[in-house]
C-alpha cells in the first residue's frame, strides 16, 4: 500500500507518516519496484495505533519507548506503559465529568433553573 493510500487509510498525513518514521515511531516500510514505500497491513495497524496513543495525549518519546518494548517482545515494559497511560486517561476522564457537571450546573444557575 503506497502512502498516499495510507494516509486515507489513517487519517495522517504523509508528512506526518514520513516524520513518524524519522522518530523512529515506525519503521520505514520495504519500498515497491519503482521505489515507493509499500507498506503492510500490519505496518497501517501500527501507524493507526501510534496515531491513537498521540490523539489520547502520550508523548512522542512514551509512544517511541512503547513501540520499542513491543517489538522487542518486552511484555512488562510495554505493558506498564500502557496501563500508566491508561491511569492517565481514567484521571482525565474524571476530570471532564467533573467540568461538565460544574458547568451543567452554571447554565441552569444562568436561567434560573435553580
Amino acid at each position: 500500500m503506497k502512502i498516499a493510500d495510507v494516509s486515507r487509510k489513517t487519517g495522517l498525513s504523509a508528512h506526518t507518516i514520513r516524520y513518524y518514521e524519522k522518530q523512529g515511531l515506525v519503521k520505514t516500510p520495504a519500498k515497491d519496484a519503482s521505489g515507493h514505500r509499500a507498506f503492510s497491513e500490519k505496518e497501517v495497524d501500527l501507524l493507526n495505533w501510534v496515531a491513537c496513543l498521540k490523539k489520547s495525549g502520550m508523548s512522542l518519546n512514551k509512544i517511541k519507548t512503547y513501540v520499542a518494548a513491543f517489538e522487542a517482545d518486552d511484555s512488562p515494559l510495554a505493558t506498564d506503559i500502557l496501563e500508566q497511560h491508561l491511569l492517565k486517561l481514567k484521571n482525565q476522564q474524571e476530570d471532564i465529568h467533573h467540568y461538565i457537571d460544574v458547568t451543567s450546573e452554571k447554565i441552569k444557575r444562568l436561567k434560573g433553573l435553580t
